[in-house]
């Protein structure tokens, strides 16, 4: 039986001595972990639409490319490269921020402006064995063994970001790491991103790729948040990238006792996106909110898996999606909504609505809400459909012509979760660019 050229791939990038170890032996946590991942990752393989949880991502028209691997390492100097043209308009619009850059493999970070209590540092090996809080919660989130994505980003970890706020700490500066990758040959990225908030520790933390060249981008980043008692992370996922991207992100937190995660994901370009998203709310009095706009032509792919975990008592989640699909674009939606037997008055709301602007678009729809206790409230549901002729004719009706017309229909329809964007600054900019998408500039000058 062949193996999948990535899975060899991996099995020649994984050292010997991660490979020949055994799980209880003496070796470091990282090396357990990595092997733990390539196990998974050789046992599970390449996932097919035949796959439930992969039943509309077909992977198959890039997944068997000749990849290089780049692996991520820190530069010892200040950062030199040039930024990429989207990059630019993300920190622009951030006005001062904290900048950690991961530039064709190299992490440059800029540190000059972190504030006291806020904590930068490379994800090595011997911060995992000194730290106990980072050993606990390295690997404790990520879905090392159901998603071969995550495997695959955990056996190949030699280095990573660790991004740690300290007891208390308020970050006023946003956090924006972007990874800029030139793709001369097709090319295989798996950056990897620890966020420990400590109690009542707060912060923004804005994520986005930027790819050139013509070759093909598979980027495989995994993302581990722990939000500690009160604390809040504000976690954005930007896709306004090249044809040349290929994203399979996997997003976890753990959110404990009157804690706080939101997350924005934010598909505004991009050949390919799989954006699969876990919270657990491990203690009482902890939130999530997840809020998704996607605006698709041509022939791009967002996929959005979502899962919100209500493992105790007095938990609250919102969950807001929202899509407009264009050309041959295809749109996937799959949130789940769990509330344990334990789990009594919970609240958890979950919607997911779509416009199609053309008989070749699609969108697959799939709100899911499983619940085993008794004393909740909950509600989940997804709507699909075109814009609406009679508001047409009314705005026509009023000297408004029929395109501008369509673009402030679509304009407001996604406009709703992009306010919710609390970042001035980044707010303005993603209305813009869904603006530009959508042929509504007007509405804006």
């Amino acid at each position: 039986m062949s193996t999948h050229p990535l899975v060899e791939l991996a099995q020649r990038l994984v050292p010997a001595h991660v490979v020949d170890g055994t799980l209880d032996s003496s070796d470091g946590r990282l090396d357990a972990l990595r092997r733990e991942g390539l196990r998974e990752f050789v046992r599970m393989g390449i996932p097919t639409t035949r796959h439930e949880e992969w039943k509309y991502t077909n992977l198959f028209p890039f997944i068997g490319l000749d990849y290089t691997y780049v692996p991520v390492r820190w530069s010892e100097g200040a950062p030199t490269a040039d930024a990429r043209t989207t990059m630019t308009e993300v920190a622009s619009a951030l006005g001062r921020h904290i900048s950690i850059r991961i530039v064709d493999g190299v992490v440059e970070a800029d540190l000059k402006h972190v504030p006291v209590g806020v904590e930068v540092l490379e994800l090595t090996s011997e911060i995992v064995e000194s730290n106990q809080d980072v050993a606990r919660t390295l690997g404790s989130g990520a879905p090392i063994g159901s998603h071969p994505f995550a495997a695959l980003n955990t056996a190949l970890l030699e280095s990573g970001i660790l991004i740690r706020l300290r007891s208390g700490v308020k970050c006023e500066l946003p956090i924006h790491v972007s990874v800029e990758t030139t793709a001369n040959a097709s090319t295989l990225i798996a950056p990897r991103m620890l966020i420990i908030a400590e109690e009542g520790a707060e912060a923004d933390i804005i994520h986005s790729s930027h790819t050139s060249g013509d070759a093909t981008v598979l980027d495989a980043t995994v993302v581990e948040a722990s939000v500690a008692p009160s604390a809040h992370i504000r976690y954005y996922k930007i896709a306004d990238d090249s044809d040349a991207s290929r994203s399979i992100s996997s997003v976890t937190a753990d959110v404990h006792r009157d804690a706080t995660f939101t997350s924005h994901a934010l598909s505004i370009g991009g050949r390919f996106v799989r954006n699969d998203l876990a919270i657990r709310l491990c203690e009482p009095s902890s939130q999530g909110f997840l809020y998704g706009v996607s605006l698709l032509s041509h022939n791009e792919y967002t996929d959005n898996h979502t899962v919100v975990d209500h493992m105790v008592p007095h938990c609250h989640s919102e969950e807001l999606y929202k899509g407009i699909y264009d050309g041959s674009s295809t749109g996937v939606f799959n949130g789940k909504i769990y509330v344990r037997p334990q789990a009594q008055k919970t609240t958890a709301y979950q919607s997911n609505h779509t416009l199609l602007l053309s008989s070749k678009a699609q969108v697959q729809a799939k709100p899911q809400l499983e619940i085993w206790a008794d004393d909740v409230k909950c509600s989940h549901g997804a709507t699909m459909g075109q814009v609406d002729e009679e508001a047409i004719f009314y705005f026509r009706s009023r000297g408004i012509d029929e395109a501008t017309a369509k673009a402030l229909l679509t304009y407001a329809f996604v406009s709703e979760v992009a306010e919710k964007i609390s970042l001035a600054g980044l707010r303005e900019l993603v209305m813009r660019r869904i603006a530009r998408r959508l042929s509504a500039e007007s509405i804006l000058a």
